[in-house]
């Protein structure tokens, strides 16, 4: 179901090496940036940020500004929480915010400060640093490369870790969209949930045939149905998409048309506003589910190779 709006729906967002595209489903994919490889992309409620080497861009609906550079960093992450609130992560460990759609910028000091006194164990040549923001009922949950989960409930002055169960090798958090205890985390030994907040998380491996997991849809209900892009090499290599009907508790392997299997881990995304919409990019395709991810229909091929998703429709 679809909320009210004041604004107009952007589409699918894919960031790839390309650079920042749109599309609408079954349309021509149209470059909006195309001054550098993207990595990471998001939208919530009007409001896109996407992420890159060379800085953040972010697209304000609300206000009638289009994709604009608004943060000269080294992004590795984005977010945007309900609340409106934006996040950027960079790759040298910083965490950025935003309270007015980008036009201003603050550092959350103390996330450098949990890096430099923690004992973190990231993946052989990379180093700790913030690639993912969730918020909590109160304050926000942060993924740490190598770190796991930490929270604050004071801005960023404070952080409690919040990582019993997880795998320190967090690769997103995922706030369910309407039970705020219930979280989703990715990491390179597969997929976590939790049901106190971030408290303690227990794996999820029923059905699953490998571990390095990528993009999680949570499509709310009871009880919830999930999408997930999972590999069994990492950064990424030989993906597939599973799907559970009962919440994370088993899993079921989708096939698309004939394929079940790619060199590439796909991604995965749910429109914010959607309770059974789901769309998936697999290598150069685009498929679409509108069924909470029972049935699925091709909406594009020869598109680039996406590294993250997200969609406003």
């Amino acid at each position: 179901m679809i909320s009210k709006r004041v604004y107009e729906p952007i589409g699918i967002v894919l960031a790839t090496d390309e650079g920042l595209l749109t599309l609408e489903p079954g349309g021509t994919p149209k470059i909006v940036v195309d001054e550098s490889a993207f990595t990471d992309v998001d939208y919530y409620d009007g409001i896109g940020i996407a992420g890159s080497l060379d800085g953040a861009w972010v697209h304000n609906g609300r206000g009638g500004r289009l994709w604009h550079k608004s943060l000269n960093e080294a992004i590795g992450s984005v977010a945007i929480t309900p609340s409106g609130v934006l996040f950027a992560g960079t790759i040298d460990g910083k965490l950025f915010t935003s309270e007015n759609q980008g036009d201003d910028w603050s550092e959350i000091e103390g996330v450098k400060h949990v890096i430099r006194h923690g004992r973190f164990s990231p993946p052989k040549g990379e180093k700790p640093r913030p690639v993912s923001v969730a918020e909590a009922k109160e304050g926000i949950l942060i993924g740490i490369l190598g770190g796991g989960s930490w929270h604050t409930r004071d801005n960023g002055d404070s952080w409690l870790r919040r990582s019993d169960g997880l795998d320190p090798k967090i690769h997103k958090i995922y706030a369910h969209p309407t039970q705020r205890d219930r979280l989703f985390a990715t990491a390179s030994s597969g997929i976590y949930r939790s049901e106190d907040e971030g408290y303690s998380w227990i794996q999820s491996l029923g059905g699953l045939d490998r571990s390095f997991a990528g993009s999680l849809a949570v499509l709310p209900g009871a009880p919830d149905s999930l999408v997930l892009s999972i590999a069994r090499h990492a950064p990424g290599e030989i993906g597939a998409i599973f799907r559970s009907a009962n919440g994370g508790v088993s899993w079921s392997r989708l096939m698309l048309e004939s394929e079940d299997e790619w060199e590439h881990i796909p991604c995965v995304t749910r429109p914010w506003d959607w309770e059974d919409l789901v769309f998936i990019a697999a290598e150069d395709k685009l498929y679409a589910s509108h069924d909470r991810g029972r049935n699925w229909l091709k909406l594009n091929t020869g598109l680039p190779l996406a590294n993250a998703m997200s969609a406003s429709l």
